[in-house]
């Protein structure tokens, strides 16, 4: 039920945006400004639904735009994780929380001839310090329960370096679509080394 509430609120937050942004690019301002070199936005990513499990991910971010081609700014990743285990009726949510630096650069922005996708096309790179809560699991993969009867739960700090392409559109409001590689994963990471955001 929990779940259901959370992805209700998503979807209501998802909706309020988009709303808000339309009306926003409808508007005509009166006299024509020169644009802000400082830019904001959120990115949604990570969701999925599978097997009894949720994820959504939020992630606003600002930027400061260094020349038309390259930019640097700050982001705070918050990912939530939901997943029920029917046999052991218990259930597990948390969230994951990942301040994050990044640059993005459009090599293709200067050519004359480019058409406005070509010069939307950006490579980007991220370092987040990851602060993760997942639940206990024994040698065996048997989940770890504490005398109440609930699941056991574990934190630790990751270092993640993220390196990926994407898709931008639009000006002042702009859309984007990006997917990154975690180029630090290994076995242990408690991440899958891909990530997507729109």
């Amino acid at each position: 039920m929990k779940a259901i509430k959370h992805l209700f609120l998503g979807c209501l937050f998802i909706l309020f945006s988009l709303m808000l942004g339309t009306a926003q690019s409808n508007h005509k301002p009166e006299k024509v400004k020169d644009p802000s070199n400082i830019g904001w936005g959120v990115n949604l990513g990570n969701i999925s639904f599978f097997n009894h499990s949720f994820q959504f991910g939020l992630a606003p971010n600002v930027a400061y735009k260094l020349s038309e081609s390259l930019a640097v700014g700050f982001m705070l990743k918050v990912d939530y994780f939901y997943q029920k285990f029917p046999i052991e009726q218990v259930k597990f949510s948390a969230f994951d929380f990942g301040p994050t630096i990044f640059t993005r650069f459009k090599p293709l922005w200067s050519w004359e001839n480019g058409t406005p996708f070509l010069k939307g096309l950006f490579l980007q790179a991220e370092y987040e310090k990851g602060f993760l809560t997942r639940y206990g699991v024994d040698n065996n993969g048997n989940l770890v329960l504490n005398s109440n009867g609930e699941l056991e739960h574990f934190k630790r700090n990751e270092d993640f370096v993220y390196l990926g392409i994407g898709a931008s559109s639009g000006y002042p409001f702009s859309t984007f679509v990006s997917i990154q590689y975690n180029v630090l994963d290994d076995f242990d990471s408690l991440r899958d080394p891909f990530n997507y955001r729109i």
